[in-house]
Order: structure tokens, then sequence, then C-alpha cells
């Protein structure tokens, strides 16, 4: 190994970031994930790669990248449900209420336009004169107090020892029953 592996950013067991680092010629990064430091041992030997790794799989890495994820999913299924669901505010945006519109039924069986007058009447002809056999009614009730009936009697109900009795439903006349 001729050198040239230096030292990336990492972090230690505390959570400390630390920078990255250039080692001297003919040393190169040793240590650990947590831990790293120039050397000449080649049994200590971190490459470039080996540092990557521990970057990309982390603790800190993994639950902020699943966390991203799971933020993510959740915005766009929040977003496409509340396209599809009426009482959403997107919704509403895309699908503006619409007045209801009357729906005329044609009926065929009657004429269309409007229903003929009973009588014809001309303006000029006044009041009808009264017809034989017919008696005259007043128009309007007759001036005064109107009689007001109770919904009710308004004591308690009469005896009247000639009614019938109530009603009893008829028994069996076998024995035994």
């Amino acid at each position: 190994v001729a050198g040239g592996e230096d030292g990336l950013w990492y972090v230690d067991r505390n959570g400390s970031w630390h920078p990255g680092f250039d080692c001297d010629f003919l040393t190169f990064c040793c240590g650990t994930c947590h831990q790293r430091y120039c050397c000449r041992d080649p049994l200590r030997l971190l490459t470039e790669r080996q540092q990557r790794h521990c970057l990309a799989f982390s603790p800190k890495t993994i639950a902020g990248i699943a966390s991203a994820v799971v933020l993510f999913i959740a915005i766009v299924t929040t977003i496409v449900c509340c396209f599809m669901c009426s009482c959403c505010y997107l919704y509403q945006r895309r699908h503006p209420p619409t007045p209801l519109a009357v729906t005329e039924i044609p009926l065929s069986s009657f004429p269309s336009g409007p229903p003929p007058a009973p009588f014809p009447m001309e303006p000029k002809a006044g009041p009808m004169p009264p017809q034989p056999g017919f008696t005259p009614m007043a128009m309007y009730p007759p001036p005064g107090p109107a009689a007001q009936y109770p919904m009710y009697p308004s004591g308690p109900p009469v005896y009247n020892p000639t009614a019938p009795p109530p009603y009893v439903p008829a028994q069996p006349s076998y024995p035994g029953a």
C-alpha cells in the first residue's frame, strides 16, 4: 500500500463531528469507524471504501433515511387521499360545487302551457246572478268571536251507568284451558 488513503469526515461515539484529514507520505488512515488517525501499520489500515461504508450504515444515517422515506410516503398518501375525499380542501378546489340542475320531465299525456281557466269571465259582466235552487252563502265567516272548542273535555269523565261495559276479550269456554 503506497499511502494516499486519507481520513474522511466521521462522527465519533459521542456524536461529535470530525472533519476529514490528509495523511503524510507513506502514512494512511487507521482506526475504526468512530476513531481515525494516521499511522504506518498496514494491519490497521482503514480504506476510503471502508470509511464510506461506516458513513452509509451508521444508525443515525439509517434512522434519518428511514424517517425521510416515511415522511415522504405520508405526505404523498395525504395528498392523494385529499384529492379523492370530498370533504378536503384540495378536492373542493378541483371540483367546485355546482348548483343543482333542475331536470324537467316532460309529461306527454298532458297539454303544455298554462292550465285553462275553469270559467271564462268577462271583466264587464260583474257578479253572477243567483241560480234557481242555489242558496247563496257568505264568502267569509260572520264577524265576531269564533267559537273555540277544547281539544279535550274540561273535567273528569262523567260516569254513565247506562253505557255498555268496556271490551273484555272472550274467555275459552272449554275446561282445562
